[in-house]
């Protein structure tokens, strides 16, 4: 019997383990070599903290990754380990045959209700119900959900089958007072939450999931609207809001120009008619620099300052600009461009390189627009890169003020490149410049900070309604 009750327990381990075999030592190896060769932020990070606090660190993470055999363990400790030169503009993503190796070894429990959910008695429940709280029916783009009290902690099932989700499916689940719980994926893998917000009792935020109330029924307000639009669209848009306010909405510098440059031209005669302008930033992590160069006319007060940087020639940094080429926005005018960076990079292998044959750029003033007289730019902690050198650039703008919470704090080195481990486990993302900038006006892991800090007494879906109040008090 014991026997037969042993080789059960290593049929089970052995299920449970099933396509963890992660060489996680050999993928930090790959990582920690690659970065050390490509990474514009390597060296001066390194001359900052010193060689044996590197040997330190090492020492540690090899430790780590000698033991780790599983792909996620195995993610979290390389990004421990480049967070010894910084905190963001990295990124490690698992290749899609780690993430259906994972998915077909069925190596999260699954996670469902133990008993399926009666949705009438549940609407009739909530028909009942006096205090409000987060049991309801809620919906996403993504799918539609229960949120039900069990005991000291509110469960969230899928309603119905809905793309990658089946009925009864958990979703989250979080403690009574919202500050603690666990989330789910679709392939059942779980992390912790990191929070959880009611506003206005309409529009629930666990994490960067956004869903609104659908029952009971509760009507919208505009500004809730305006925020579950703003934070579950895509799109590039805009609108006149009143005749004080013009709104654009920019979710993404990143290969957006065409949508850009179409808004604009849609919204330029409303703009220039109206005294005041809200460019909303939120979830805008970066992309690249001319996606809003249409955007400064609007900003524009006088001459303006631009730091450039410098970019790391190795042979491999120097093929990104083969995609660059490729890229079917760009006229020949600018893929000749590209081409002269590229030969110039070329010829100077293992040096970095002034692309742009000067540290600082300076515009001249041109024409001041009468309207918009004040801007207003929506910011946080979500904004990164591109996003943040937008935010520079607007900021020597007098007619321009920033609102909302700090930046992310990721500029100072930049433009992100990829390239796929040999083993096929991980794409990694670092970065091929460093600004001139550094030392003396650093970016990352500080971020930007708002003229005007919006504080957590004024919900996010509230954000526009004070950003245009304040604009319309300075007319």
């Amino acid at each position: 019997m014991l026997a037969r009750l042993f080789l059960f327990l290593l049929l089970c381990n052995s299920l449970i383990t099933y396509g963890q075999n992660c060489d996680c030592k050999a993928n930090y190896l790959w990582v920690k070599q690659t970065f050390e060769d490509n990474d514009a932020g390597f060296e001066h990070i390194l001359a900052k903290k010193g060689l044996m606090a590197y040997a330190a660190h090492n020492k540690s993470i090899e430790e780590r990754v000698a033991v780790i055999d599983d792909y996620d363990i195995c993610k979290e400790a390389l990004e421990d380990w480049v967070k010894f030169f910084r905190n963001d503009h990295f990124r490690f993503t698992k290749t899609d045959k780690v993430q259906q190796k994972q998915i077909a070894a069925k190596i999260w429990q699954k996670q469902f209700l133990s008993e399926e959910l009666d949705t009438a008695l549940f609407k009739n429940y909530l028909r009942e119900k006096v205090n409000s709280d987060i049991e309801g029916i809620w919906e996403s783009p993504q799918h539609t959900i229960a949120v039900k009290r069990s005991s000291d902690r509110y469960v969230a099932s899928i309603l119905y089958d809905q793309q990658d989700w089946r009925k009864s499916q958990l979703v989250f689940e979080v403690n009574k007072y919202l500050d603690s719980g666990t989330r789910y994926l679709s392939t059942f893998k779980s992390m912790p939450i990191k929070s959880v917000d009611l506003l206005d009792n309409v529009i629930l935020l666990v994490d960067q999931l956004t869903y609104r109330r659908v029952f009971p029924k509760t009507a919208l307000q505009n500004s809730d609207s305006e925020f579950y639009r703003l934070k579950t669209s895509e799109e590039t848009y805009g609108y006149k809001r009143d005749d004080k306010t013009v709104y654009l909405r920019i979710p993404s510098f990143t290969f957006n120009k065409t949508a850009i440059d179409s808004l604009i031209t849609q919204m330029d005669k409303s703009i220039k008619e109206t005294p005041n302008l809200i460019i909303d930033l939120r979830d805008c992590s970066g992309g690249q620099d001319n996606n809003f160069f249409k955007l400064m006319p609007y900003l524009f007060t006088g001459s303006s300052r631009t730091v450039y940087a410098e970019v790391r020639s190795t042979k491999q940094n120097n093929l990104v600009w083969e995609s660059l080429i490729a890229n079917p926005e760009l006229d020949e005018e600018e893929k000749t461009a590209y081409r002269m960076i590229q030969n110039k990079l070329n010829e100077n292998l293992g040096k970095y390189i002034n692309i742009f044959g000067r540290d600082v750029s300076v515009s001249k003033k041109g024409d001041v627009l009468p309207f918009p007289k004040n801007i207003g730019i929506i910011v946080h902690e979500n904004n990164f890169s591109t996003t943040e050198q937008f935010i520079l650039a607007a900021k020597q703008s007098r007619k321009v003020k920033l609102f909302g919470r700090k930046t992310g704090g990721a500029l100072d080195v930049s433009n992100m490149i990829e390239a796929t481990s040999p083993t096929g486990d991980f794409i990694f993302e670092y970065c091929i410049s460093r600004s001139f900038r550094i030392p003396d006006m650093a970016v990352d892991d500080m971020g930007i900070h708002p003229d005007i800090f919006l504080d957590k007494t004024i919900g996010e879906n509230h954000w526009i309604d004070y950003v245009s109040d304040v604009l319309k008090e300075w007319e």
